[in-house]
């Protein structure tokens, strides 16, 4: 019997869409705050990951990012996961957006068409290319065996 970990369950509760794009992050304080640069990694309905130097952004901590654009998403962190001298964070937004919001929200309802559209078409081509795979390689080996 398998033995499941950690590494092999997954979390995520929505789609995730790949979409690496320069934010800038402001941490929320009493004292105003501080502003730095990231990179939005992926985005779904409820949450980002963004990559960045700062080691020092504690779960639980209120940031809003925004893109190039001025849009402002509020959220908090609530993972950090530091490989090298690189940190990535899970962030989950403050309020839930409606469906149609979406992650349109940073990139733009012009480019979140082409972007899905894409995905779309590579999962179709993953998925056709494993199928023509598997027939060449009974083609092969059923040739071999009789």
């Amino acid at each position: 019997m398998e033995q499941i970990t950690a590494e092999h369950v997954e979390r995520r509760r929505e789609p995730r869409v790949n979409q690496p794009a320069g934010v800038t992050v402001r941490v929320e304080e009493p004292s105003g705050g501080e502003e730095f640069h990231a990179v939005l990694v992926n985005a779904s309905d409820c949450g980002f990951a963004i990559r960045h130097w700062r080691r020092d952004l504690p779960i639980g901590q209120k940031v809003r990012i925004s893109d190039p654009s001025r849009h402002e998403i509020a959220a908090s962190v609530i993972w950090n996961w530091a490989v090298g001298p690189v940190v990535i964070s899970g962030l989950s937004r403050e309020s839930v957006p409606t469906p149609t919001t979406h992650f349109r929200q940073v990139i733009g309802d012009s480019q979140a068409g082409l972007i899905e559209a894409r995905l779309r078409s590579q999962t179709w081509a993953w998925a056709a290319l494993t199928g023509l795979m598997a027939v060449a390689a009974a083609w092969y080996f059923g040739s071999k065996i009789w």
